[in-house]
């Protein structure tokens, strides 16, 4: 089964190898990865290690709080964090410096080099990423792989049961609901525990004072909406909607673009609507109406400044939504749009508590939610009630890591 699975993606590797090699040369994007995917990373330990994988910025978020536990208590551990994506491991660099890496690409000898380089004497994988020979290599070599703050997605459980036999497990499965749980188990999986979500867990990013004044002395006494996260077509829609609003309110917008390559897209699209704009990257903004946030890692920060909130990856199809828990950290009035699958657990706690408001009407209901100022209080005090209500489950990581790790410790 392991030969056959190492000789399809192998396959499909060169046969999508051209179009990221011209992607690569036209963005700038994968090559620069490509060395450190093939195993070859600067990292190194010469003391058994702690290796975390997140795959971007939403996971690495998620575990900022749980990073901090592990050093803290964990000390003796050199402690190593793997991303996927470009935007993640830009962060992980800033959280923890010459300590990161990009995942290795899923051939057994690319993973066999890192687990030379970094002594691993537990890896703990964010949220859902299978990849057996990944799962093989440390199974051979006893490492034990923990699965944290795991979820199944509606696309994911489809794709996996199609090749649930071959799909070799984790040593233990921590998920973030009882239907994460029961999708984990139909998949074969064994060691299968509930343990909440993560990203209640939430700590926002410390911005820096230029960035605070900015937003602040640009927002001035307006309404502030931020949409955050967004991705391509909702652009438009936010920004007709906006064009309309302002018209009716003292309103500003703040848009973030989910992807850091779309950031320039966005700012031509602002452009031809005629409405002022201003780059976060300026650094500078004075009467404008809109400010494109190009930046990275600033967004759950910026939350605190809005009025009302969209949460952008759920307008259109397959977006699948993005985390409404950075914004009800703040206590904001939350919009979705209604696809909202890669969290539909949290979406649906929040609407069960009035608070979000999951629509296809976006303007009629960032209409309604500014003109309601005590409307907008209820929804933001009742989120910020189950961010609170929800926290701890990086205490029940810290649980699994010292049963794992003690022993090592007191050797």
């Amino acid at each position: 089964m392991r030969f056959v699975y190492s000789f399809l993606y192998t396959c499909v590797f060169f046969l999508a190898l051209p179009y990221f090699v011209v992607i690569g040369l036209i963005r700038g994007k994968y090559l620069s990865t490509f060395s450190e995917r093939l195993g070859k990373i600067a990292c190194s330990s010469e003391r058994p290690s702690i290796w975390i994988h997140a795959v971007s910025v939403g996971e690495l978020l998620a575990c900022k709080s749980l990073l901090a536990k592990v050093k803290q208590e964990f000390a003796d551990f050199p402690l190593f964090v793997s991303t996927t994506t470009i935007t993640g491991q830009r962060l992980a660099r800033e959280l923890l410096p010459e300590a990161t890496f990009y995942f290795p690409f899923d051939w057994a000898w690319a993973i066999r080099k890192v687990l030379k380089k970094i002594r691993p004497q537990l890896v703990i994988v964010m949220e859902t990423e299978i990849w057996p020979n990944f799962l093989w290599t440390l199974k051979s070599q006893n490492i034990p792989a923990v699965l944290v703050n795991g979820r199944i997605s509606d696309r994911s459980i489809r794709r996996y049961g199609m090749i649930k036999n071959w799909l070799p497990g984790f040593t233990e499965n921590w998920m973030q609901t009882e239907e994460d749980a029961r999708r984990m188990r139909h998949l074969g999986a064994h060691e299968v525990f509930v343990m909440g979500n993560l990203k209640y867990d939430f700590q926002p990013p410390q911005l820096s004072t230029d960035v605070t004044s900015l937003i602040s002395s640009w927002k001035k006494d307006c309404v502030l909406w931020v949409a955050g996260s967004t991705m391509a077509g909702e652009e438009k829609i936010v920004l007709d909607a906006f064009a309309r609003l302002k018209t009716e309110f003292p309103l500003k917008l703040l848009i973030a673009p989910r992807h850091p390559d779309r950031f320039s897209e966005v700012a031509t699209l602002t452009a031809n609507t005629g409405v002022s704009f201003v780059l976060r990257s300026n650094r500078a903004a004075a009467n404008e109406d809109i400010l494109i946030l190009d930046s990275i890692g600033e967004l759950a920060g910026v939350y605190q400044f809005a009025d009302v909130v969209f949460v952008g990856g759920s307008l259109m199809d397959g977006g699948g939504g993005h985390n409404p828990i950075e914004p009800a950290f703040f206590g904001k009035a939350i919009v979705s749009g209604p696809n909202v699958s890669n969290l539909r657990a949290v979406f649906q706690d929040f609407q069960q508590r009035n608070a979000i408001v999951i629509t296809s009407t976006l303007e009629a209901t960032v209409r309604e939610l500014l003109r309601d100022e005590e409307k907008r209080l209820r929804m933001g005090d009742s989120a910020k009630k189950i961010v609170a209500g929800n926290a701890g489950a990086s205490a029940k990581v810290m649980s699994v890591l010292r049963r794992y790790l003690m022993e090592k410790c007191l050797a």
